[in-house]
């Protein structure tokens, strides 16, 4: 970080009036000097650049940081329509990456957008946030006993680890909201020189892209939010909606293992089964195939959540089938990234997430009473990796400057809401919610499984490519089929972490 006025004279203005505005108000357009762009060294063809931006944007003549940016241009200028902003997912996943990896969007959009994305304050490349690495290691099981003494014990290790990321990450770790990043997403439009920008936001990506709709309606061409988060939900709503939509996930597994012979479980009982191994690893008798590590029954039920992302169910049956019978697996059960041990901090996503997420628990009994509800929304799973979230949030030594509330999305742009019937982690529940709280919005359903709607098959990406080329929304109640999950591909379960 760099702690000198900014030399964006229209940036200062912008956070002036953002300082004083309310949230959804539009401040005037800042003007912004073009970004200097240059080849990426990993990806020449691809330009890379910087834009600078306040760390606290209430405070715009402090520090500073240089959020990454990336930009592949439109194949075909002649038909060019704009500049469009692909919103990563996570919290913490880099655009940049993402982008540089590959073009996100169909041949079509390729031809006449240029695409444009960006590593989130926080993330990557903008001053990535980091922790100590013994204590992300150590992360004890938010499973409350009903105790007071262990309350304490998870409020005790939110706080060490809370305080680790600020002493690595300094005064960043209090301005990591979405708010803030789509004031940061604006200095980004101008620089482009861009009046209007449409954007395309994945899971997490979505609130950012609420969040760019409220502050700046008018600067909106389109918005399409691709497997939707719902930011209205209070503590309780938010882990019982998310495990209810992590069951939802699991007993479509379970339907399509009893209609697919080729299913590894195909005719026995999952839930049965799913319930046996739950009580063998709270009993800490459940290993990893292949390994003396323990797993708990929380790792378990967030294994069998991951697995739902693509989905991957046909090496999910296999992988259960081996913890069953306890040989070694072929797939990966989660996603770990193992770093060298003279390493001492790692990236972490906590302090994204709970910058939007002010989750209140107040008492071990309130603690013990939301994971019994928890568990009466997922009676087999009985657990969404939300409640880590919701855990780690309540006790998160840190201010939560974009509190959860009802999307204001007011502008003249309509709003295309993409998902799947059975996404495990942005639920279902979650695209309805939000399709009933903005007026503008359509919800196109596809009706499978999975994390990601966009490229399913060509009835997603043909409603998808026409609303962003036309602006042209599908009919109300639209639903796209299924694709049968053995028909599309066998990707790792190891790689289902990496577009939350």
């Amino acid at each position: 970080m760099s702690r000198r006025v900014l030399p964006l004279i229209g940036v200062i203005a912008i956070a002036s009036t953002l300082a004083a505005a309310p949230a959804f108000a539009e401040p005037a357009a800042p003007p912004a000097p073009p970004i200097n762009w240059q080849p990426c060294a990993e990806k020449p063809e691809a330009e890379c650049g910087t834009v600078e931006v306040p760390v606290d944007w209430s405070k715009p003549n402090g520090a500073t940081i240089q959020m990454a940016v990336v930009r592949r241009k439109a194949g075909s200028p002649e038909q060019r329509i704009g500049s469009l902003l692909y919103l990563q997912g996570g919290p913490g996943v880099s655009g940049v990456s993402t982008v540089l990896n590959a073009v996100p969007f169909s041949p079509e959009i390729a031809a006449k957008f240029d695409i444009v994305s960006f590593d989130a304050r926080g993330v990557a490349r903008s001053a990535g946030v980091r922790c100590d690495m013994e204590l992300l290691r150590d992360m004890p099981e938010f499973v409350p006993d009903g105790t007071p003494e262990q309350f304490e014990r998870v409020r005790g290790y939110v706080k060490r680890l809370g305080d680790s990321c600020r002493q690595h990450s300094g005064a960043l770790l209090d301005n990591l909201d979405t708010a803030s990043v789509a004031n940061d997403i604006d200095v980004l439009r101008a620089g482009l020189g861009e009046e209007q920008v449409s954007l395309f936001g994945f899971s997490y990506g979505t609130l950012t892209g609420q969040m760019y709709a409220e502050r700046f309606p008018n600067r909106v061409r389109a918005l399409l939010l691709d497997s939707v988060v719902d930011h209205s939900l209070d503590t309780e709503e938010f882990v019982t909606t998310g495990a209810a939509s992590a069951e939802d996930s699991f007993n479509a597994f379970v339907k399509w293992c009893a209609d697919t012979q080729s299913c590894a479980l195909h005719g026995e009982d999952l839930p049965a089964l799913f319930d046996t191994l739950y009580e063998r690893a709270k009993r800490g008798e459940l290993h990893r195939p292949g390994s003396n590590e323990k797993m708990t029954q929380t790792a378990l039920s967030e294994i069998v959540t991951r697995g739902g992302y693509g989905p991957v169910w046909p090496s999910m049956a296999t992988y259960l089938t081996r913890l069953r019978d306890g040989g070694t697996a072929d797939v990966a059960a989660r996603s770990q990234e193992t770093l060298p041990d003279k390493q001492k901090t790692s990236p972490d996503e906590t302090a994204l997430f709970c910058a939007d997420w002010n989750t209140r628990i107040d008492s071990a009994r309130h603690f013990q009473e939301l994971w019994d509800r928890q568990e009466k929304a997922a009676p087999h799973l009985r657990y969404s990796m939300l409640w880590k979230f919701a855990s780690l949030c309540a006790f998160w030594p840190a201010e939560t400057k974009n509190p959860q509330h009802k999307p204001r999305l007011h502008g003249p742009a309509p709003v295309l809401i993409m998902n799947a019937l059975h996404d495990p982690v942005s639920g279902y529940n979650w695209a309805t919610n939000v399709d009933r709280q903005v007026r503008s919005a359509e919800l196109l359903t596809y009706d499978g499984g999975g994390h990601g709607v966009y490229a399913r098959n060509q009835c997603t990406l043909r409603a998808a490519d026409r609303y962003l080329v036309e602006l042209t929304m599908p009919k109300p109640d639209t639903h796209c089929p299924a694709v049968p999950p053995e028909q599309q591909g066998s990707t790792p379960m190891s790689q289902m972490a990496s577009g939350r």
